[in-house]
């Protein structure tokens, strides 16, 4: 027998492999602010003194009226969540500065602070902050009925 009788079905094969895996790809991929969402109520509910307390420490320091506005709060946390790569923090903190006011550029800009300070690390997590502009600008637009 030769290998090359066998060279397309080994083909076929490799192709119906991927084609499966990116297919569950699509089914799995869930939101990074629903598993955030879902995380943080069970963390709720197995620790709610913990959840409180943090919660707690958030609204003084990034809700508490001061020389610093919350957007500009929501700013800098966005820019340590990327030094940090934390992809949760990211996601929360770029819909907390939307929020509170700031726009794409805005985000964007202190994302570009983040990779001088963070280096190719940091810069490799933009995604995250691309991802979750991106999300946000979806549900904006299926809220307002543009989709």
């Amino acid at each position: 027998m030769n290998i090359k009788n066998f060279f397309p079905i080994i083909l076929i094969f490799f192709w119906m492999l991927t084609i499966s895996s990116v297919e569950l790809i699509a089914q799995e991929k869930v939101s990074i602010f629903t598993e955030l969402s879902e995380f943080m109520a069970k963390f709720e509910k197995k620790c709610p003194d913990v959840a409180a307390s943090f919660y707690a420490l958030n609204d003084t320091i990034v809700n508490k009226k001061g020389i610093l506005s919350t957007k500009q709060k929501e700013l800098i946390a966005l820019g340590i969540g990327i030094s940090r790569q934390c992809k949760y923090c990211i996601y929360y903190h770029t819909a907390r500065a939307m929020e509170n006011g700031a726009s794409e550029e805005e985000i964007l800009e202190a994302a570009s602070v983040a990779i001088y300070m963070g280096g190719g690390p940091a810069f490799s997590y933009i995604k995250y902050v691309i991802d979750a502009l991106e999300e946000i600008s979806a549900k904006e637009e299926s809220k307002n009925g543009k989709k």
